[in-house]
């Protein structure tokens, strides 16, 4: 039955995609939602692929830049390749820390290869992991409360500004709770427990990670942000960036609810719901979120073809584990 579980989980989230794009589906008019794609501009697609994965290469810094902190040597290139990996993984696997999992999987393998020392442990792989979402995921959601703040003339329902603030402010006081926590960790005691304490100790010694790694989050949440508009002058939709500030950062904090397979249906959804304010109907609205869908899918495949690639490549000789 345990084993059944992620299989089960997997299934419903499946279901729950399919059930949310057939509803949306049923509610619109197909033609409309297929005149939109069918005269959507290539150029500014390629444009769009293009800039996502720049986005994705600085995001693959900002993990670096969290990982050095942790004593973890692996070279830059090689984090690159793990991370494209995990794109791939989070979203066409069961579920969307499969990608992180596999990030953590290739790093310790990696540093347990090449290690000359004691090998980095895999809390110490997973602690610059969850660091690395954690850190992307706070930027994101105080961009999005900035945005409505910035630019209030933007007619964004009440509950999803209050839930923005809320949840911003929540963040916050995680985040200033987070080294208290290192008080409540023994100094001796069960080996877990003791290696989350250097890892959080490590960051507090190399403050400057954590900050270096905000500035990132926020140039990549910029850079997707204008993603946005290029999107919408592919649909020829006039989407303002000022108001994309808002849009991009509130439908990718509810597309995270892990309820949907990686967000299918609950990001069309966020767009329709949204884009809305703006005057575009539902039919655009959930051509753009598939549109996005797929130019993530489509940039995606390249770290699918690394993880053939490194399938095929022969083993590096491991040294003993220390």
């Amino acid at each position: 039955m345990t084993k059944a579980k992620p299989v089960i989980f997997f299934l419903l989230k499946i279901l729950v995609s399919a059930g949310l794009i057939g509803y949306f589906l049923s509610r619109i008019h197909i033609e409309q939602f297929l005149q939109t794609f069918a005269a959507a501009k290539f150029s500014y697609i390629a444009l769009a692929l293009g800039v996502y994965l720049v986005a994705q290469g600085i995001s693959a810094v900002r993990w670096a830049t969290l990982a050095r902190p942790l004593g973890i040597k692996t070279p830059f290139k090689d984090l690159v390749q793990y991370y494209l990996i995990g794109m791939f993984f989070n979203l066409f696997g069961p579920s969307t820390v499969g990608g992180d999992v596999t990030r953590v999987y290739y790093l310790v393998k990696d540093e347990e290869a090449h290690a000359k020392g004691r090998p980095v442990t895999t809390v110490h792989a997973a602690m610059s992991v969850l660091m690395d979402r954690a850190i992307g995921m706070v930027v994101l959601v105080w961009l999005g409360a900035f945005g409505l703040l910035l630019f209030p003339n933007y007619a964004v329902p009440q509950t999803a500004r209050t839930a923005t603030f809320l949840l911003a402010l929540g963040l916050l006081a995680g985040a200033l709770l987070t080294p208290v926590l290192k008080r409540f960790l023994p100094e001796d005691g069960h080996h877990l427990a003791v290696k989350l304490r250097l890892a959080l100790r490590s960051y507090r010694l190399h403050s400057g990670a954590l900050l270096g790694a905000g500035l990132l989050s926020l140039v990549v949440h910029l850079i997707q942000a204008w993603m946005h508009t290029v999107m919408g002058r592919a649909l020829d939709l006039e989407v303002p960036f000022s108001f994309c500030l808002i849009v991009y950062p509130l439908v990718g904090t509810f597309a995270a609810i892990p309820i949907s397979l990686n967000g299918l249906g609950l990001r069309e959804g966020g767009y329709i719901f949204l884009l809305a304010v703006i005057g575009i109907g539902a039919e655009k609205g959930i051509a753009f979120g598939i549109l996005l869908f797929l130019i993530v899918a489509l940039d995606s495949l390249i770290g699918g073809l690394l993880f053939l690639f490194k399938r095929k490549s022969p083993p590096v000789e491991q040294s003993e584990t220390v």
